[in-house]
This record gives C-alpha cells, structure tokens and sequence, in this order.
C-alpha cells in the first residue's frame, strides 16, 4: 500500500513500499520563475471555468424550476377556471340542489332516491291547478323567453307552488333556485350554493397573495358569479345547441333591503335580466308580495312582464274542496257548507289547505278569522281621547288602517260585487293615500299584511278573513265615537307640535306692546317696549 507524507511545505509524496525514503533536496517553490507562474495562471483559469460551470449550472437549474412551478400554477389556474365552469353548468343538470329539496319539501313534495329525480305528492296536501300554470310551465322549461317575469301576489296565493310544480316536470334541467334575504352578504352565499360557485375561496392561489379571495363587497362577488353563469349559458349555446335558456329563480325579493344597498343588487339582477332576456341566454323570475318591489323594478322595466297571482276564483275552489274531501275523507260536503267556507276564507290557497286537511272545516274557518282579528286589533287599534303624545306616530298609521277599513267595508255594502276581485272591494292607491293624509303609511300595512296592493296599484284587504276582522271591528258598538275621539286626539297632539309658547317673566305693573317683524335675514324679529301713561 502507498504510504503518504506531507512535508513542512506542504508538499505531497508518495512513497512505495520497499525504497527507502529519501530527504527532500528541492529548493522550495516560488512564483518567482516562469515555470511556476505558467502554473498557477493555469489552475486560477481553471477554478474560474470550474465557478462560472457551476453558477450556469446552479442559474440552468433555478430557471428550469420557475419555469416548472410557473407552468404548474398556470395549469392548475386554467384547470380551476374551467372547473369553476364545469361545477356552474352541472348545477343547472338535471336533479336537484340542496336549497331546490328545501323548498320543495317545504310545499309538501317528497325526493325518492329509488326513483332518482321523480317526485312523490304527499297525499294530504290540498292542490288547485291554477289558471296561470301552463304559462308558468313554458317559462320554468325555456320554451317561452325573450322577457323576465315578477311573480307578483300575496302570501300563501301559490307563486312558489306553481314554479315547483313546473320544474318537478322537467325534473330540474336548466333551472336554479335561491330565496332572497335582507342581508346582502347571505344572499351572495345563496347566490354561490344555488349555482355551485365558490367565488375564488377555494382558489390555492389566494395563499400568495396580499389581499385575500373574500377581499372584496358582496356586490361585487355577485357580478362576478353573474358573469361565470353567462359564461356557462353562452358555452351550453355553442357546444350543446341549446337554443333554450337557463333558469334563475329568486324568490321573495322583497326580503331584500328598503335601502340603498337593496336598491344597487335590486338594479343589479335587472341589468342582468335585461339583457340576458334580450339575447335568450338566462331568465330570471322573481317573486315578491308587498308593492314596494313593483316600484322598484318598473323605474328601468322593459322587458319585465308582471303576473298578477290572486286568489282563486269560488267555482274552482269549492269544485276542488269538494273533490279533495271525498277522495281523503270520504265524504260528500254539501254546497251550502262549501259556500260559507268560501265566504270565510275565501280562495287563497293557504287557507284553503287548511280547512281542507281539518277534521271540521267552519271550526277552522272560525278560527283563521279569529287570528287575523287579534293581528289586527295588535298593530292597528286606536286609543282614543286618553292617548298619550308618545304614541302620535303608531297612532297616525292605526288610525289611518281604521279609516280605510271602513271605508273598504262601506264599499262592500253599497258596490256592485262583481266588479269585486276575489270577493274583496278595492280603491286605487292615490285615493287611499289621500284618504290617511300621509303617502308613506300605507306601505307599512302592506308589509304587516293589513292590506295589499296589487299590481294594478288597487289597495284591498289582504284576505277575506282581513276583510272579515274589518267588518266586525268597524260593527262594534261606539267605534265610531272612539275612532273620532282618536282623530280628535291627534289634531290636538298635531295642534301642540305646531304651537310655540311664550312666556313673559319679571315685568313691572303697566302696559306692554309687543311686536313682530321681519328680520333682515327673513326671520321673525320680536321687540317688547313698555307704554307709557
């Protein structure tokens, strides 16, 4: 084996075994000749080629792993677009969302897994077909487009019904659906679960980045989803050949906001409607019961078409209570029995369903009318000459309520009732504003559900049991007196608000003239100078 000494000048040998090893008798080596300088010129080239190697290497490398990393982020961000455009266009298959089951559930249809998308009725739920369903059919299946529609009529009327009973018969294909909500960040994340967009939140890349994916209005969130969904709309046009459009509900809009950020998504959603209606590619449905949605949407509507849903009508009611009675309780309810429930109740789906599913139809009647009263005489009852001056504002808006249900109740006793729609009389809404002396109350009873106001601006009752509690409120003895002790009142309390009261203090006996003039300023200028005697 070789055997290898390092002498004091840090010279390397190499010794073999068996020779002797022999002192170094070279001089040491210096820099100074040419032999050596040729030398070490040659290895200081060689460690800078050896450096600049390894710093192209090391730059090869380093631009070769941007590249990779650049090319993978691009990847996954064209992979996640077109998956965000994929999970929008399967939203709108065929089948249900969660929100769809809710609501479905919610009007007595039942999902069979065994069956896949086909629904089940329950069998104890009351159902009239009503007259506007063929048209509510075509909008919900695409064949009818070119306009967007506001289904417009009071609670418990069958809007909702309607538009689930047409989509359960295309077993949801095109059609999404969400319910509006007075906050507007909860409508965005409806807005998102009804079309599966998750808005970037689920985006890898929000991680680098300084501003985060929720960095931003909801407003703004929700044009952003609008424009994925016309994305969607325009691809199914092209590549399936689809000529019919997508279908977006929004249900109870006027659970949005009576502010300025209600306003702004209000004129959002009509923006989109507008122009979505003109080119066929989505078709938003609204549905709303209180008037005030009405305004809103009319100020830009020209595409908008209003379906004024009301109740049903006393020939088709009693023909469906008398048939849903003999198929569930095997009993064949006399005409004069139909008649006075319909007096009662009236067509309005809600309680119909009711009385349908109870065991003593006129008990139930009795009883809806009886509720409607005590919410009456809760929100609107009068006070009287004892009204304390804190109760002026609540008292302006009861008082107003009394005066119009009695004159809507003197309206039924002297018109003719066949101009009447749905059994209730109507006046038109200047002359019931004109009537309660202020224009911003009678909106507060319509969102209480005293009254209604129709999409024709016709002030009625907002049920025949409302109608009902009217009648026997303004029969009871000495209302009248009490309704013109409470106006009184309130001309007193109007009186004293008006009024300003001056007091003079520490005069002297004599006489005083006190005058008023106009200041320069147009102000009232007031000097008091004794007389003298």
């Amino acid at each position: 084996m070789p055997r290898i000494r390092i002498d004091r000048y840090g010279t390397w040998f190499r010794l073999f075994k068996g020779k002797p090893s022999r002192p170094n008798t070279r001089p040491p080596r210096t820099n100074d000749g040419p032999r050596f300088r040729g030398r070490g010129r040659g290895r200081d080239e060689d460690e800078e080629a050896g450096i600049l190697r390894k710093f192209l290497e090391n730059g090869a490398s380093t631009i070769a792993a941007l590249l990779m990393v650049g090319l993978a982020g691009y990847s996954y961000h064209v992979f996640y677009k077109r998956l965000v455009l994929r999970k929008i266009d399967n939203a709108f298959s065929p089948g249900f969302s969660s929100l769809e089951l809710a609501a479905l559930a919610q009007h007595g249809y039942t999902y069979s897994p065994d069956q896949g998308i086909d629904l089940i009725d329950d069998e104890n739920k009351f159902r009239i077909t009503r007259p506007e369903q063929p048209l509510i059919d075509g909008i919900v299946s695409g064949k009818v487009k070119g306009h967007y529609y506001l289904l417009f009529g009071e609670k418990g009327t069958g809007k909702t019904s309607m538009l689930l009973e047409a989509m359960s018969k295309i077993h949801g294909d095109g059609v999404g659906m969400l319910e509006a909500h007075g906050d507007i960040e909860v409508f965005r994340l409806r807005l998102g679960k009804a079309i599966d967009y998750e808005y970037h939140e689920d985006y890898i890349g929000g991680m680098f980045s300084i501003r985060g994916p929720r960095d931003s209005t909801p407003l703004l969130d929700i044009e952003r989803a609008l424009n994925k969904l016309e994305k969607v709309a325009l691809a199914r046009q092209k590549v399936r050949g689809q000529q019919q459009p997508l279908i977006l509900i929004v249900s109870n809009l006027h659970y949005l906001p009576d502010n300025t950020e209600g306003q702004q998504l209000v004129d959002l959603l009509q923006q989109r409607a507008e122009m979505w209606a003109a080119s066929g590619l989505v078709t938003l449905v609204f549905t709303s019961d209180q008037y005030r949605t009405t305004e809103m949407l009319r100020l830009h509507a020209t595409r908008m078409r209003v379906l004024n849903v009301q109740d049903i009508p006393k020939t088709d009611a009693i023909t469906s209570l008398k048939a849903f009675r003999k198929e569930a309780f095997h009993e064949d309810v006399p005409s004069s029995i139909l008649d006075e429930v319909y007096r009662l109740v009236g067509g309005r789906l809600i309680f119909l369903d009711q009385v349908a599913r109870s065991r003593d139809m006129l008990r139930t009647c009795h009883s809806i009318c009886e509720k409607e009263k005590r919410w009456l005489l809760c929100k609107c009852w009068i006070l009287g000459a004892e009204m304390d001056d804190k109760a002026e504002d609540q008292q302006d808006l009861s008082s107003g309520a009394m005066l119009l249900g009695k004159t809507l109740v003197q309206m039924e006793q002297t018109a003719d009732r066949s101009s009447f729609v749905s059994g209730l009389p109507g006046i038109a809404l200047h002359k019931a504003q004109e009537l309660m002396t202020r224009a911003d109350l009678i909106k507060g009873l319509d969102e209480m559900n005293i009254i209604a106001i129709d999409a024709d601006a016709v002030v009625r009752a907002d049920s025949v049991p409302m109608l009902n509690a009217f009648r026997a409120v303004c029969s009871e003895p000495g209302f009248e007196e009490h309704l013109g002790a409470t106006l009184e009142r309130l001309d007193e309390l109007e009186g004293l608000g008006r009024t300003t009261e001056l007091r003079l203090k520490d005069f002297m006996d004599g006489e005083y003239e006190i005058r008023v003039k106009k200041g320069e300023k147009g102000d009232a200028v007031l000097t008091v100078e004794k007389r003298g005697k």
